[in-house]
């Protein structure tokens, strides 16, 4: 694609010299060709816009790669980008050129923080280029969620866009729907969320009433008395747990049952559901407590989901295993994996540092091709095979002996961890030792201080330990962040009293300090003036300095200028030391997540080294081999605080994260095929509920389904009848009386008929058939014309509300029973019948049951209704 960008770059060259007007001008010319030629055919003078403008509003210029980036992404493919090259700056090419369409522009990321700073940064080049760019987050009403997805671009988190549409999916007027149909989706950290995420079904729910705390209580006292590897079997793999026959006699016998399946009284979710939040479900790795309450943790992100609960009363057992609050029951409403909702979208792409890995998976469940980019300059980071030492206390021992080094010299250091507990392990290690260190986990506390952390990581003397670094966003910068450090000086001094503020400056390696203080009076006037408002617009720095007040941004500016004089000293010293030292601690389930550790290191061709110290007690080790392994280790070695460093040992822990890749794609690709039924039927659903929010379809669907509940029903008599001609002269009501029927299908009936006198049905002739339905047709039509009697606004809302509400009660129900029968399913392999075949059969027959309920219920209801009698 040389040739396309050096197109580019010419045709951006050219509009160096050209005045606001000209470009502007330009600007309006290339959407009017947009209208009529297609975007491909603008790619080129539109991305040369979009660089020039990027110039002149962030004085940041396109590099080639991110040139090249921005084609890709336009043509729907996966780009990996290591960190540092600048993928946020690289999708405002194909962003805003689709926006061209009118049809919106989703931009996908992984928190609300990101998706908030890149619309800020990028908005200012979709301002110029006279694009409305929206941001939608958590907390936001639906009049602003609504406004900002009719935006020409929208910023998000992957999960609120997802809620978004499943609330949709259950809105009973227009109003309520904040979505328009999807067009194209840009998602940052797509592996994340189209691999690592996958499985999890996001889930809209209902509350179903308070949950039953003696049954729960009783169920962790069974677990409790159960004995692993006698009563049950643990199956870490698979995160799975089953009873033994053993185990199952033992429960029945410690609660008294005949069977801990009964349908009035079942037990056995309850007990499996113990046993995992005991066994499975571990404190400060999947979860941790916080205001009493158990919140997720992200395995991948490392963040807390304090809006998410786990399925089918898991999360309830982890709340009386730990003796927290127990949270009111929930019942699913409607749900919708990753996996099924991104193809929703016409158009979509990605951008990551890790695809590569998962290329395979994302070619065979979604169809995009993964790109591997060149960095815009060289890389040079120093990658060291494994350290494997045969304890895990020899191996902390050699982390902390690795980090004091690092230390006296200078050099940074970033330790990665699995989890809170050995993050909070090994802070606490260094604190014994006196050494200085910022901590990145879960903990509320401190998240809030993220940014700031990751920030300042490559400071000289710095050492942050973290449980992830996945989607974190800021760039870790050798020698450390200048704008980040100004901000926080800024922030301090607006909290001072004069006095204070003279005794922090004293040692600070400013020049002309009567010059900080002059801009300290006027800073604190400011503060004083802006009701204490000024720490916002400084914490949004350096954005819109332009719109800030002259004071602050002459300071701001003064201060990074004497920053960063200090900074290229530090930046140099720190490059002499070989850069940052990336250090993990364990190996992750995927290569990825140990990649993007590794990635934080050697950014934009700066050195750094990284290193992975593990041991044979790790987890990854202990599921694979690692017995056999241990062996052969203690065989060499005999002295456990001595490390075998090999490339053998190294491709060795490879191999078997690529055996756990393979397993855990094996499952997503599992749950995609049970899933793909129920995503097709929930397309229908919803085309059925649209159709009556925007069309008004009732009447229709009502006429619709009461002929086929009396064609079906007629059709019945008529076969009674024909079994007794000739002999009898029985009538057809008695026949009718005769046949087995519901309560429900005979005030069907029943209710159908005017003038038409039930008792004179007389089904001998197709004539007759037809004048029964003219008869029908005729009711009816009188019945809908009387609303107009009454509000006739409310009286078609409330037909509509009805059927929406019986399309939403049945789904429910329909998904619940899927769910049932998805745990169970698999057992139906020992009678030689394939589980997925079964399965959509099963699917099949349920939906079918699903709208017979509905079409009677609706049918009958109506009916019933004052206005329809």
């Amino acid at each position: 694609m040389n040739k396309l960008i050096n197109e580019i770059k010419k045709k951006s060259k050219d509009l160096y010299n050209a005045n606001n007007d000209e470009l502007k001008n330009s600007i309006v010319k290339l959407k009017k060709r947009a209208e009529k030629e297609g975007l491909e055919e603008i790619l080129i003078d539109w991305f040369a816009i979009v660089q020039e403008v990027s110039f002149r509003e962030l004085g940041l210029r396109h590099f080639d790669t991110q040139l090249l980036a921005g084609i890709l992404l336009h043509e729907g493919k996966i780009v990996e980008m290591k960190t540092g090259e600048g993928k946020t700056l690289a999708s405002s090419l194909p962003v805003s050129l689709n926006a061209l369409s009118k049809k919106g522009v989703h931009v996908v990321t992984v928190n609300d923080y990101l998706a908030q700073r890149d619309e800020q940064t990028m908005g200012k080049i979709y301002n110029y280029l006279e694009l409305k760019s929206g941001l939608v987050i958590n907390g936001q009403n639906s009049k602003e969620k609504k406004k900002n997805y009719l935006r020409d671009i929208t910023y998000l988190t992957n999960s609120e866009v997802v809620f978004d549409y499943l609330r949709d999916s259950c809105a009973y007027n227009l109003e309520e729907i904040v979505q328009r149909p999807f067009h194209f989706c840009v998602i940052d950290e797509i592996d994340s969320i189209l691999i690592d995420e996958a499985r999890t079904p996001l889930i809209l729910s209902n509350y179903q009433g308070e949950p039953n705390r003696n049954k729960l209580s009783l169920a962790k006292k069974v677990a409790n008395n159960l004995e692993k590897e006698i009563d049950f079997q643990l199956d870490e793999k698979r995160r799975d747990i089953n009873l033994t026959e053993k185990g199952y006699k033992k429960c029945q016998s410690l609660l008294g049952k005949k069977s801990l399946y009964d349908p009035e009284d079942p037990w056995i979710l309850e007990i499996l559901n113990a046993l995992k939040a005991k066994y499975l479900f571990k404190l400060n790795k999947d979860y941790i407590i916080l205001k009493n309450k158990i919140v997720i943790v992200d395995e991948f992100t490392g963040r807390v989901m304090e809006d998410r609960r786990w399925s089918m009363g898991i999360h309830e057992a982890i709340e009386t295993k730990e003796n927290v609050e127990i949270g009111s029951g929930t019942k699913t409403k409607t749900a919708i994996t990753y996996q099924n909702f991104f193809p929703l979208y016409p158009k979509i792409a990605g951008m990551t540092g890790t695809a590569k890995t998962a290329e395979k998976e994302f070619a065979d469940i979604y169809n995009l091709e993964v790109i591997v980019l060149p960095t815009n300059k060289p890389m040079i980071r120093k990658d060291f095979p494994d350290l494997v030492y045969q304890t895990e206390l020899s191996k902390w021992k050699a982390v902390l002996e690795q980090s004091k080094k690092c230390y006296e010299k200078g050099q940074p250091v970033l330790i990665g961890t699995t989890t809170v507990e050995k993050s909070e392990f090994l802070s606490d290690l260094f604190k014994i030792s006196n050494i200085p260190h910022q901590v990145l986990n879960a903990k509320p506390e401190n998240l809030v201080r993220e940014n700031e952390i990751i920030a300042q990581a490559g400071k000289l003397y710095a050492i942050t330990i973290a449980t992830n670094m996945a989607g974190r966003g800021t760039d870790i910068i050798l020698g450390g962040n200048a704008e980040f450090l100004v901000k926080e000086k800024l922030i301090k001094y607006c909290l001072l009293t004069k006095e204070q503020f003279l005794e922090e400056i004293k040692n600070q390696k400013y020049e002309k300090k009567e010059k900080l203080i002059e801009f300290y009076e006027k800073i604190k006037i400011e503060y004083l003036r802006e009701n204490n408002k000024l720490i916002e617009k400084i914490k949004e720095l350096p954005l819109f300095l332009d719109e800030g007040n002259d004071c602050l941004t002459t300071t701001y500016n003064w201060m990074l200028e004497n920053e960063k004089k200090e900074w290229k000293k530090n930046n140099k010293k720190i490059k002499e030391l070989g850069g940052l030292f990336v250090l993990g601690t364990e190996r992750h389930e995927t290569r990825r997540i140990d990649n993007q550790l590794r990635g934080r290191a050697g950014r934009q061709g700066d050195p750094g080294i990284s290193q992975f110290f593990v041991s044979l007690e790790d987890d990854l080790i202990k599921l694979f081999g690692g017995a056999n392994l241990k062996g052969w280790v203690n065989y060499l070695l005999e002295d456990e605080n001595i490390p075998l460093q090999s490339d053998f040992l190294t491709k060795g822990l490879e191999n078997a994260q690529k055996k756990i890749e393979d397993y855990n794609y094996d499952i997503r690709k599992n749950v995609f095929q049970y899933d793909d039924v129920l995503n097709a039927q929930r397309k229908k659903v919803l085309k059925a509920r649209n159709e009556l929010l925007f069309n008004n379809t009732y009447e229709k669907l009502f006429l619709r389904y009461l002929e086929i509940t009396i064609d079906k029903n007629c059709n019945q008599i008529l076969t009674e009848w024909n079994k007794n001609r000739p002999n009898s002269k029985e009538k057809t009501v008695n026949i009718w009386k005769k046949k087995k029927t519901t309560l429900t299908e005979k005030t069907i009936l029943e209710k159908s008929f005017g003038a038409y006198s039930f008792e004179k049905i007389n089904l001998k002739t197709q004539k007759n058939k037809n004048n029964l339905y003219k008869e029908i047709w005729i009711k009816n039509d009188l019945c809908f014309a009387s609303s107009s009697f009454y509000e006739k606004g409310f009286i078609k809302k409330t037909r509509e509300n009805l059927l929406l509400s019986l399309i939403d009660i049945y789904w429910t129900k329909h998904i619940e029973r899927m769910s049932s029968i998805k745990e169970t399913i698999n057992w139906r392999a020992y009678g030689q019948q394939n589980p997925l075949n079964e399965y959509n059969l099963e699917a099949f027959k349920s939906f079918k049951s699903m709208f017979e309920q509905i079409r009677i219920s609706m049918i009958y209801s109506s009916l019933n209704s004052p206005i329809h009698s």
